[in-house]
C-alpha cells in the first residue's frame, strides 16, 4: 500500500449506527465551553492584564481551586481535581514571575480553604512554567509555513497536561499576522498538538488598534490580524478595558476606570455565551471579581 493511501483522510467514516445505538460519551471541559483536544484564544490590548489572568488560571487549575465565579474549577471552594498546566510565556522573565506567583497566592489562594503548603505541593507537581524572556524563539512555523522541530519539541514538553497557555501568540512565530494561509497553518499544527497532548491549549493574543476605537474590544472580530486565527479556534474570551458608557452600565465610578477589566466569551462553541463579567485590579494587580473585591 502506498505512503497517499496510508494517509487517506477518507477512509474511515463515522459509524453513524454505532452512535445513534449508544448515547455519546460526556463532553470534557477543561474550562466552561473549552473542550480537552481543541484550541481557545485570550485576547486582549497591552497592559490589559491577560498574562496575569494566565497565571491565575494556571494556579486555580494546578491547586483544583476555583478562579473568577466558575471560569476555572466551576463553583465552591475545592470543586475540581487539581490538573497539570503548562504555561510558555515568551516576554516574561523569571524574577517577574517569581513575584506574580506570591502575589496570586496572597490574594486568590488566601481567599480558599487550601492549606498553603499543600497549594505549594500542588504547584510543584501540577504547574509547569517556561519563561523565555532574553532567550531563543520557539518559532512554530517554517519558511514554507510547515511544523518545525522546535513545535515537536513543545509537544513533547507539554505531553500529560490538562492545559497550555501560549503567551503571546505573536513570538511563536515569525510569519505575518494578516497572512491567512500562515495563520491557518499555525492554527492547524497548534490543533493537532491539542489533539496529540490530549489537552486544551489557549493561546494569548493581541487586539487589533480598531477594537478599542470602537468599543468592540469584547467581539469575536477584535482579534489583531487575519481573521483565519479567531476562525479556527473552538472558544474565545476577551479582555478589554471599560468606557464611560460602560462604566455607568455596571456602576464602576469614572475616576475607577483604569483599575478594572471586562472579561467577554464571544465565542463558544459548546455552551450558551455568557454575559460579560466586570473584574478589578486587586492587591498586586491580581484579578478578582468586581463585587467581591467592592
Amino acid at each position: 500500500m502506498s505512503e497517499q493511501a496510508l494517509k487517506n483522510p477518507f477512509s474511515s467514516p463515522l459509524n453513524i449506527a454505532h452512535m445513534l445505538r449508544h448515547p455519546p460519551p460526556p463532553l470534557d471541559h477543561v474550562l466552561p465551553g473549552l473542550l480537552a483536544e481543541t484550541v481557545g484564544l485570550v485576547v486582549g490590548p497591552g497592559a490589559v492584564s491577560k498574562t496575569m489572568l494566565a497565571l491565575q488560571m494556571a494556579i486555580a487549575m494546578a491547586t483544583g481551586t476555583p478562579l473568577l465565579g466558575g471560569l476555572v474549577g466551576g463553583a465552591g471552594p475545592r470543586s475540581a481535581e487539581p490538573a497539570r498546566v503548562v504555561l510558555v510565556l515568551a516576554e516574561e522573565s523569571a524574577h517577574v514571575v517569581w513575584h506574580r506567583l506570591h502575589a496570586i497566592a496572597s490574594v486568590q489562594l488566601a481567599a480558599t480553604d487550601i492549606d498553603p503548603h499543600h497549594a505549594a505541593d500542588l504547584l510543584s507537581q501540577n504547574l509547569v512554567i517556561h519563561a523565555l524572556a532574553g532567550g531563543d524563539q520557539v518559532n512554530l512555523l517554517g519558511d514554507c509555513w510547515e511544523k518545525t522541530p522546535a513545535g515537536e519539541m513543545l509537544r513533547r514538553a507539554c505531553e500529560g497536561a490538562r492545559l497550555v497557555i501560549l503567551d503571546p501568540i505573536r513570538d511563536f512565530h515569525n510569519a505575518d499576522e494578516n497572512d491567512a494561509t500562515a495563520m491557518k497553518s499555525l492554527a492547524r499544527h497548534i490543533a493537532s498538538y491539542a489533539y496529540s497532548t490530549h489537552a486544551a491549549w489557549l493561546l494569548v493574543h493581541h487586539t487589533n488598534r480598531a477594537a478599542a476605537l470602537q468599543d468592540y474590544g469584547g467581539s469575536a472580530d477584535a482579534a489583531r490580524g487575519s481573521t483565519a486565527l479567531p476562525n479556527a479556534v473552538r472558544w474565545q474570551l476577551n479582555l478589554s478595558r471599560p468606557t464611560r458608557a460602560t462604566a455607568k452600565q455596571f456602576g464602576i465610578a469614572k475616576e475607577q476606570l483604569h483599575r478594572h477589566v471586562l472579561l467577554d466569551i464571544p465565542k463558544a462553541n459548546y455552551v450558551a455565551t455568557t454575559d460579560t463579567m466586570v473584574l478589578t485590579r486587586g492587591p498586586h494587580g491580581v484579578l478578582m471579581l468586581f463585587e467581591e473585591a467592592a
